[in-house]
């Protein structure tokens, strides 16, 4: 069975997410009047510059590696169905993302399901690499999931509940 995906190409992929998360985070903090969500979004950005730089130093320590071929047909179908349907692939679609941005709400929301989303790609991400290189993965990872701690915290201090849990 020949390898669907390789490492160089999977870290080209997360290279790509991490400058479209970068783009999000920059355009939705002008669009909105918020000092603390644009402090928030600003820190973020940098820290996806960092991600970015991360993972093309990854790409070149992996060259060419191929993961070994003992995936199965449905999980490198199932990789690369999450690749093309990834949000953001396209810079058209990340223009359309941060249209929808017309609150601190929305900006919000949508700032969480990209970093969950990444989390995710990361996470099938370390299978295509190995050694030092997983740790760094891991790293990411970890970042990205204070990324989601982060947001969640701002959301739960500066945004009200439109229905209050105790009322249901």
């Amino acid at each position: 069975m020949s390898n669907l995906l390789n490492a160089s190409d999977i870290l080209e992929f997360a290279v790509y997410i991490e400058q479209k998360g970068y783009q999000f985070y920059i355009e939705s903090a002008k669009k909105l009047d918020d000092l603390k969500l644009m402090e928030l979004f600003h820190a973020l950005a940098e820290e996806e510059l960092r991600h970015e730089a991360n993972f093309k130093k990854l790409q070149k320590e992996v060259g060419s590696f191929t993961a070994p071929e003992s995936y199965d047909a449905e999980y490198q179908a199932y990789m690369k169905e999450y690749l093309k349907n990834f949000s953001p692939t396209t810079s058209e679609k990340m223009k359309k993302l941060v249209k929808k941005v017309n609150t601190v709400e929305d900006a919000v929301e949508l700032a969480l399901g990209f970093e969950k989303d990444s989390v995710v790609f990361y996470t099938l991400l370390k299978s295509f690499v190995s050694g030092e290189s997983q740790k760094m993965v891991d790293n990411i990872i970890h970042e990205e999931l204070t990324h989601v701690l982060r947001l969640n915290n701002f959301k739960n201090e500066n945004i009200s509940e439109s229905q209050d849990v105790d009322a249901l």
